[in-house]
C-alpha cells in the first residue's frame, strides 16, 4: 500500500474557506429545556499571575457542560489557583471552604492546553470522568457549492483549523481511537477513496482503493481493524480488513443497503444502519469476529433509525424519524447490543431535538449535532443545547475524540 497519498500544505488558500462564527464567550450556553437535575454551582477566584489564563480556566468551567459557575457568593465548590504557567497549583474546597482536593500542573508552554488539563483534572476527582475540556472535534464543511473539507476547532468551538483544502468532496470524518488521525471519505473525480490523515505530520495515506463505493470508515478502538462500507457486484455491504493488510471480510451480503458502522467500547461488536426491514433504514448489530448474522436492535423508536454513535458507558445515540422529522434519541444497550432501553434528554416531554449525525463526548454526557448547517452541543442530562459551530455556509457530519493527551 502506498503509504503517502498526498501532503496538505501549510499554505492554505483562506478565501475559499467559509468564515465561521464560532461559539460566544462565557455564559454563551442557553437552556431549552427545564433540567432533570440541577448542576452544582462552583465558583473559581483565579489567583494565577497570568491573567489569560485565569480567563480560559473560568471559560472551561462554563463552556465544560458540568458546572453553573457563579462570579462569586456561596457555591457548592470553590475553586483557586496559584502560581504562573509553567508551574501552578489548583485547589478544591467545599461550600464550607475546606480544601477537597489539591493538584499541580507544571511544564506548561500553552494558555488553552494548561486551562484544558486544569479543568479535566477537576473533573476526574470531583466526578470520576476523564474530563472534556482535552478533546477536539472534527467536522465537514462547505467550502463552495460542490466542494467539502475537514475541519478540526476545540471542545468548545475555539481555534478551528481546516485539515484538508483538496478542491473536492471530503465527508465522513472520524477519529482513529488514539486521537492521532482522522479517517474521511474522499471523493475524486470517478471514484471514492478513504483516507486517514495524521494530525502529527500533516500527510495523508490512502487506505483503500477498490472500486465503486469506499466510505463509513471506522476504526476499531484497538486500531488494527477497518469497518467499511463496498459496493461490489452492485450490492452495498458492510466489510472489515486489517488496517495494516489487504485481506477482506465480508460482513452482509444480499439487496440490503448497508451504511454508518460504528464500534463498541470494547471492539466485539459493530452497530451499522440497514434498510433490510421493508426497505426503511434501522439500527443493526453484528460480532465481526465471531461470526454470526446481524441483528436488529429492539426497543428503539422511530419508523427509520439511522447515524448510530456508540458510548465509552455503552449508550446509542442516533437520529430517529419521528412522523416527518429526525430527532436524536439515546438508549441504554444490553450486553450483547441486541436490545435497547430509551432514555429521557432532559424533562420528559421536553426531549426534542431536531437534527442529524450525534457523537458522543468522552464525558459521556454531551453530544454534537447537526442542526439547519450547524453544529450544536446538546447535555443529554439537562437538556440544554449550545452553538458550536456556524459559518457563511453549511457544516455538519462532525465526530469528538477522545481525550487528547
Amino acid at each position: 500500500m502506498k503509504r503517502i497519498l498526498f501532503l496538505l500544505t501549510a499554505a492554505l488558500l483562506l478565501a475559499a474557506l467559509p468564515v465561521f462564527a464560532q461559539s460566544a464567550a462565557s455564559g454563551g450556553i442557553v437552556v431549552t429545556a427545564d433540567a432533570k437535575n440541577a448542576n452544582p454551582t462552583l465558583v473559581f477566584t483565579g489567583g494565577l499571575s497570568d491573567q489569560a489564563l485565569n480567563a480560559k480556566i473560568l471559560s472551561d468551567f462554563d463552556y465544560c457542560g458540568w458546572f453553573t459557575v457563579l462570579k462569586s457568593g456561596n457555591a457548592a465548590y470553590h475553586v483557586s489557583a496559584k502560581g504562573s504557567l509553567q508551574d501552578f497549583t489548583v485547589t478544591i474546597s467545599n461550600s464550607a471552604g475546606v480544601p477537597m482536593h489539591s493538584f499541580r500542573i507544571t511544564d506548561s508552554k500553552e494558555v488553552d492546553a494548561a486551562a484544558h488539563t486544569a479543568v479535566d483534572t477537576v473533573l476526574n476527582k470531583l466526578f470520576g470522568i476523564q474530563g472534556i475540556c482535552r478533546s477536539k472535534i472534527v467536522f465537514s464543511a462547505y467550502t463552495s457549492a460542490k466542494n467539502r473539507e475537514i475541519f478540526i476547532c476545540d471542545f468548545d468551538g475555539k481555534n478551528i483549523k481546516p485539515l484538508t483544502q483538496n478542491n473536492t468532496l471530503c465527508v465522513e470524518p472520524v477519529w482513529a481511537p488514539d486521537g492521532k488521525s482522522v479517517v474521511f471519505s474522499y471523493y475524486g473525480p470517478s471514484y471514492t477513496n478513504l483516507v486517514q490523515y495524521n494530525l502529527e505530520t500533516g500527510l495523508s495515506r490512502r487506505l483503500t482503493k477498490y472500486g465503486g463505493i469506499n466510505a463509513g470508515g471506522s476504526l476499531s478502538p484497538d486500531g488494527k481493524t477497518l469497518a467499511m462500507i463496498l459496493s461490489r457486484n452492485n450490492k452495498v455491504d458492510l466489510y472489515t480488513r486489517p488496517t495494516e493488510g489487504a485481506e477482506l471480510k465480508q460482513l452482509t451480503s444480499g439487496k440490503p443497503v448497508e451504511a454508518s458502522p460504528r464500534w463498541s467500547p470494547d471492539g466485539k461488536k459493530l452497530c451499522f444502519v440497514s434498510d433490510a426491514k421493508n426497505g426503511r433504514p434501522v439500527l443493526c448489530v453484528i460480532a465481526p469476529f465471531a461470526g454470526g448474522k446481524a441483528t436488529e436492535i429492539s426497543g428503539l423508536v422511530g419508523s427509520e433509525r439511522v447515524a448510530p454513535s456508540w458510548s465509552s458507558d455503552n449508550r446509542i445515540a442516533y437520529c430517529a424519524r419521528i412522523n416527518r422529522n429526525y430527532e436524536l434519541r439515546v438508549a441504554k444497550l444490553s450486553a450483547d447490543g441486541k436490545s435497547g432501553v430509551m432514555e429521557e434528554i432532559g424533562v420528559a416531554g421536553k426531549n426534542t431535538f431536531p437534527g442529524e449525525d450525534p457523537s458522543w463526548a468522552p464525558d459521556n454526557r454531551h453530544v454534537t449535532l447537526t442542526v439547519n448547517g450547524e453544529i450544536h452541543v446538546i447535555d443529554t442530562r439537562l437538556g440544554k443545547t449550545r452553538k458550536l459551530v456556524s459559518g457563511t455556509r453549511k457544516v455538519g457530519q462532525s465526530n469528538w475524540s477522545p481525550i487528547l493527551k
